[in-house]
């Protein structure tokens, strides 16, 4: 396979170093240190999209990247986020009496089981679709979480933000979103010109943030938006099945080549 194309070392060592990240994020959570360890899954997101863009843009895309990609994503996106949210909790609530919130306990070992099963889903069934993710992606979920996190835990202002049952509602929302069959555009670089320069920027833009560290409750803000297109782009294609006249699936391939 590496003799047939090198180039899969690239998009590779993106995803290597994507689950590194996501393993060092554990280790802080375990050691309390839950600020570095949300920003380690934000910047997670960065390496995420980087594989998958240099896989395309170096035509090194194969079965064992997809897989690759796959463990990475749970490291980094399910199990990461889910140990941050436990770690916090077990420390914060008086006592470390978690165990006293049962619904809490439960909603974090189903967010990993969800996230696991929504990429073995996407593995198995879905690779094939180039515009659209069924589902709320696992590096969506996790980065949105990591996000809220960093926010709710730096402004002690909105410390109800921290409420048990606050988090554990929202996980358990983001894990149905994740199996919960709402189309979910792939983010691609538009053809436009204009577009593509702002696109790029936009990225840009987002990228800095997590690198600066700076800005999260705007990460966060973005993820929601992306939720909402992800409603709105559902709804719309059940309208054009509804309305068959409408939808022409040859003429949409000839718009987009």
């Amino acid at each position: 396979m590496l003799k047939g194309n090198p180039k899969i070392l690239i998009p590779n060592f993106f995803t290597g170093t994507n689950m590194l990240i996501g393993l060092v994020s554990i280790f802080y959570s375990i050691s309390g240190d839950y600020i570095n360890a949300a920003w380690l899954v934000m910047l997670s997101t960065v390496l995420d999209k980087l594989d998958g863009t240099t896989a395309r843009l170096f035509n090194a895309s194969s079965e064992f990247g997809v897989e690759f990609d796959s463990f990475s994503d749970f490291v980094s996106f399910s199990l990461a986020p889910a140990i941050l949210v436990f770690s916090y909790f077990s420390k914060e609530i008086p006592g470390g009496k978690i165990l006293e919130y049962p619904y809490f306990v439960a909603v974090v070992p189903l967010y990993v089981i969800f996230c696991a099963v929504r990429l073995a889903r996407y593995n198995s069934f879905q690779s094939e679709d180039h515009d659209y993710f069924s589902g709320l992606t696992s590096t969506q979920s996790g980065g949105m979480l990591a996000a809220y996190m960093v926010f709710a835990i730096e402004n002690p202002s909105f410390k109800f933000l921290l409420s048990t049952d606050i988090v554990a509602g929202m996980m358990l929302i983001q894990a149905c979103l994740m199996l919960l069959p709402f189309k979910y555009p792939k983010i691609k670089i538009p053809k436009n010109k204009i577009a593509r320069i702002f696109f790029i920027l936009y990225f840009i833009f987002l990228c800095g943030l997590i690198f600066m560290r700076r800005l999260p409750w705007l990460l966060w803000i973005s993820s929601v938006f992306f939720v909402l297109i992800g409603f709105l782009a559902t709804r719309k294609i059940a309208v054009s099945l509804n309305n068959p006249t409408d939808f022409n699936p040859e003429e949409k391939q000839e718009e987009q080549n």
